[in-house]
């Protein structure tokens, strides 16, 4: 195993890691810190797979706008006097969320294993249409060519959570006396 191999395996299992570890994690402030962790190191994955510019998004909106947004989120949330929801929810109600989780999981392996072989793909119709569009890099081509307005959206998207979670921002009261 190469030194490089051995790098992606062992971001790819702490990616992993720390994934179960923010869904697991019983405070509020403690995943989303986990989650702007997630983002950090997927960015590094991304940028280890030669798509710096997916990279950069995935550190810039992934963690850092989304984990500020969660954070003010998590700080503006109340304590519930006493119990999470978590430790109140019944047993048999945990359990059967959990089997639910996992037969949804397995289904969609299931699934994955059931492709045809070859699978499915568009890959050579973007290759054969990549100088179209007169960037080098192919993942750059389909997110400029097939992906454009669906990142215009989520863009918008984005920007309406961040006005639903900021309500002490000074436009905000000149919207509502409208």
């Amino acid at each position: 195993m190469t030194l490089a191999a051995g790098f992606d395996a062992g971001l790819a299992a702490v990616i992993l890691a720390i994934g179960v570890w923010v869904i697991a994690a019983r405070g509020a402030f403690a995943a989303v810190v986990g989650f702007v962790a997630l983002g950090l190191l997927l960015a590094l994955a991304w940028v280890r797979l030669a798509a710096v510019d997916v990279a950069l998004t995935e550190g810039a909106i992934g963690s850092g706008v989304t984990g500020v947004i969660l954070i003010a989120a998590a700080g503006r949330l109340q304590p519930l006097g006493g119990s999470s929801a978590a430790e109140t929810a019944p047993l048999l109600l945990r359990a059967a969320a959990a089997l639910v989780s996992l037969l949804v999981s397995f289904g969609l392996v299931a699934i994955m294993l059931l492709l045809p072989t070859p699978a499915p793909t568009l890959a050579p119709p973007a290759a054969a249409n990549i100088a179209l569009t007169g960037l080098e890099n192919p993942v750059n081509a389909v997110l400029l060519a097939y992906r454009a307005i669906d990142t215009l959206l989520e863009t918008v998207v984005l920007l309406l959570a961040l006005l639903g979670v900021t309500p002490s921002w000074p436009i905000l009261p000149i919207m509502r006396n409208r």
